[in-house]
């Protein structure tokens, strides 16, 4: 008998799908139960402008408090990549099973995860998400003062065509893939 399992939402900024979908990419024979668990979560995701992702969505740089099925005490770390990890304890890295599970979540949101391949399911459920921080390379926000104001429609198409070109390397015309772009919020 198999149950049917409703998964949440997911949500990630461009930024963070570009650079997980390349560490997927180039990541083909190692960490295969992740990989995979990372792709299906990659390809079920709606991609947004970091601006656009609302503030309870889990994403790198984020604080996530958050509890583990069965535990009653929460926990709280910051989502980062491996290269990044700086403080044992008080970060996760993304490329972890429970750093995917995490990543795009709402706060409210349960997700299933396997740390290994026969391993059991655990749960997660976001508690809070408390800040984030932006990457380095990151544009001025919309309408700040350091961003000309013909600029919006400039970094738009600019964004629009690096999803596309990120898009088109990762999914050749022949893998289907379904991705929604978000609104501002």
């Amino acid at each position: 008998m198999h149950t049917t399992i409703d998964l949440p939402q997911v949500t990630v900024a461009t930024h963070d799908y570009n650079r997980l979908m390349s560490v997927a990419a180039m990541d083909r024979h190692r960490r295969r139960p992740d990989r995979e668990f990372l792709m299906s979560e990659l390809r079920r995701a709606s991609v947004c402008h970091p601006e656009a992702l609302p503030e309870d969505v889990v994403s790198t740089n984020a604080k996530v408090t958050y509890r583990l099925e069965g535990d009653g005490k929460p926990r709280a770390h910051i989502l980062v990549y491996p290269e990044d990890l700086r403080w044992p304890g008080a970060e996760l890295s993304v490329l972890t099973p429970l750093g995917i599970a995490l990543l795009g979540l709402r706060v409210g949101d349960r997700m299933p995860f396997r740390t290994s391949r026969d391993g059991p399911v655990h749960e997660v459920v976001v508690e809070e998400v408390r800040f984030r921080l932006l990457p380095d390379d990151a544009p001025p926000a919309f309408g700040s003062p350091d961003q000309p104001r013909n600029a919006d429609d400039n970094l738009r198409d600019n964004l629009d065509r690096r999803l596309d070109e990120a898009l088109m390397e990762t999914f050749p015309a022949s893998d289907p893939i379904s991705v929604v772009i978000c609104g501002r919020s």
